[in-house]
Parts: C-alpha cells; structure tokens; sequence
C-alpha cells in the first residue's frame, strides 16, 4: 500500500487497528511486571480489586437470633388460637411477625414430625392437640 492509494476509511482502520495495538503491548507490560514480581517475591502493586467489597463497619447491622424454640412456640400458640379452621401461611407469618417463607420451611421440615400440627389443605395448617382419655 503506497501513500497515493490511502483513503479516509484505510487511514480510520489503521488508526484503530494502531490502538487497539497499544493497547495490547500495554496490557502485555502490565503481565510481565505481575510476573516478574511474583517470581522475585515483591507484593503486587495495590491494583483494581475483584470481587464484592467489603462493607463498612457502620452499615453492618447486628441481627439477634431468636432462642432455641421460638417459632415452635409461636406457631403453636397462633394454630391453638385460631381452631379448628386453622391458619394458613401468610396469615400465620403475619400473625407471629416471621417471613412467610421461614414459616413454610418450618412446616415443611420441623412441623412434619409433629404428629399435632395437621395439614388441611394447601398452605393451611390447624393444631390437633392431643387427646386426653379419662383413665379411671
């Protein structure tokens, strides 16, 4: 290519493709000094971090968790004050203050195995207490 058959398009794309070079010896430059240090044992230079930063400590809120057992027995005393129509989820979360979603886990998981808590339908749950026969 000789001067005399450069156009305006030619003359863009060289200027770009010349960039786009730079560009890359640059970016080799800053490879080899990673490199280099990391074979000579020097720390890294203080560089662009990756990852999600760190909070800060004034926005770290501190969350109480609820004693062993809470939820049991606020489940069981919101289901014993509703009946026998029984509650179902979202009114039982709303009733106790817990996520609805904590509640149906809870259900699914711990309540299974409590042969009192009876599942009436979808989502809907009634406590059946036990029944206490007259031994005489």
């Amino acid at each position: 290519m000789t001067l005399t058959n450069l156009n305006s398009a030619s003359l863009r794309s060289l200027i770009k493709l010349t960039e786009r070079k730079e560009a890359l010896v640059l970016e080799i430059k800053k490879i080899e000094a990673q490199l280099s240090s990391l074979i000579l044992g020097k720390a890294l230079p203080a560089g662009k971090r990756r990852g999600r930063p760190a909070k800060a400590a004034a926005a770290v809120k501190s969350v109480k968790r609820a004693k062993r057992g809470t939820l049991k027995t606020k489940i069981y005393a919101a289901l014993r004050a509703a009946g026998d129509e029984g509650l179902k989820v979202p009114a039982l979360s709303k009733k106790i203050g817990v996520k609805s979603q904590n509640v149906h886990v809870w259900l699914s998981s711990t309540g299974k195995k409590l042969p009192e808590i009876k599942r009436i339908g979808k989502g809907h749950f009634k406590l059946q207490e036990k029944a206490r026969g007259n031994e005489a």
